[in-house]
């Protein structure tokens, strides 16, 4: 696995999810590794890396087909650190130190992080929207714009009331299920019985293994993952 031939999860599970997303197994270059390394050292958490990992993949497969494929851990190290930086601001903590509480009884300002981090996905939002009309999904492009304005309205009134993360998260994920919903409603028939066919056909194998609850939120999620890809769409989210 690393130089080291160490087994450590941290390393195993960054490396499994990576040559998933990839879709072909590939042997991590020591760079990688040492990256890996960087992440462990700075204290990222397994599902930071794993998020920003499916960012990155999630924007590649928007690209045109003849852009290069994603062959090192590399491309990933700036969504990976992004994510880890806005973790860190949702937390209070400021390049690993506490963030001083403010005087008076202050309210705690959103960290320059969420402001940075709204930015880009509305940036995404953007470069879905233009994904969608080269599709022929038109009628997905004003949903999205729509929601790049909420997304927006968001940002500016972060500075006007106390920063409430719990709330910010909630009101993200209402617009990304309205916008997933409108999704599976405008795509064309035959694409949505072929997404509704490769569901079934993921969830098949362990079904049998699974609780009617746990399978039909398996199912659910995999639909929501499919639609996303589909369309070019960003989670609206923090986090995953």
């Amino acid at each position: 696995m690393s130089e080291s031939s160490d087994p450590d999860p941290y390393y195993q599970a960054i490396e499994e999810a990576f040559n998933r997303r990839r879709g072909a197994p590939l042997l991590l270059a020591p760079r990688d590794w040492a990256l890996i390394g960087e992440w462990k050292r700075l204290g990222v958490p397994i599902p930071i890396v794993l998020q920003g990992i499916d960012n990155v993949f999630d924007a590649y497969q928007r690209r045109p087909p003849t852009a290069r494929r994603i062959n090192s851990l590399s491309y990933c190290r700036q969504e990976v650190l992004g994510l880890h930086e806005l973790y860190l601001g949702l937390h209070g903590v400021e390049a690993g130190r506490p963030e001083p509480a403010p005087e008076g009884g202050a309210a705690r300002q959103p960290p320059e992080a969420v402001t940075r981090y709204l930015k880009r996905l509305r940036k995404r939002l953007k470069e879905a929207a233009t994904w969608c009309s080269e599709q022929g999904l038109d009628d997905l492009v004003g949903p999205i714009a729509e929601a790049s304005g909420e997304v927006k309205a968001i940002q500016r009134g972060l500075a006007d009331s106390p920063f409430d993360p719990q709330a910010l998260e909630a009101g993200l994920g209402r617009l990304d299920a309205a916008l997933v919903e409108r999704a599976r409603q405008v795509i064309p028939e035959a694409d949505r019985r072929a997404l509704e066919a490769e569901v079934e056909t993921k969830v098949a194998a362990p079904g049998g293994r699974m609780t009617p609850a746990a399978l039909d939120a398996t199912r659910r999620a995999t639909i929501t993952r499919l639609l996303r890809l589909r369309c070019g769409l960003p989670r609206l989210s923090l986090f995953d």
